[in-house]
């Protein structure tokens, strides 16, 4: 996941954002709800880092990508933005469509994520099933 947000750093800096360097990624549990995919808490801790948590229930690595990015917008905007207007604008530019509280990479933004995965390998996570 790290490696996908490095890579992304093009791709974000070609629209006029820049992913802050103080950004911790990982799998976590998030809650039993499983329609949430990631979150990206809104304040640092300690260090100065910023959280960044994909759901442990999803492991398709172009989706986890996806989410990555997702949350990766959340990491760069003040914490009360959620999905307002700056969020809406960031994830238009970044190449997501449909509505912004799901996850929906349009056809470029996914060809990008496409090759970041090929290039950063299989995903070191698999999915909890659910009962």
């Amino acid at each position: 996941m790290t490696n996908v947000a490095v890579l992304m750093r093009p791709w974000f800096r070609s629209r006029d954002y820049e992913i802050p360097l103080r950004v911790r990624l990982g799998v976590g549990a998030l809650s039993a709800n499983q329609s949430t995919l990631g979150v990206c808490y809104p304040y640092t801790d300690r260090d100065g880092f910023r959280h960044i948590t994909i759901s442990p229930f999803i492991d398709e690595p172009v989706l986890v990508a996806a989410v990555v990015v997702h949350e990766l917008i959340h990491a760069i905007l003040p914490p009360e933005e959620l999905h307002g207007p700056r969020f809406r604008e960031a994830a238009r530019a970044l190449g997501f469509e449909g509505r912004l509280t799901q996850v929906v990479p349009g056809p470029d933004l996914t060809a990008q994520l496409q090759a970041i995965v090929r290039q950063v390998g299989p995903y070191p996570h698999r999915a909890i099933l659910a009962a």
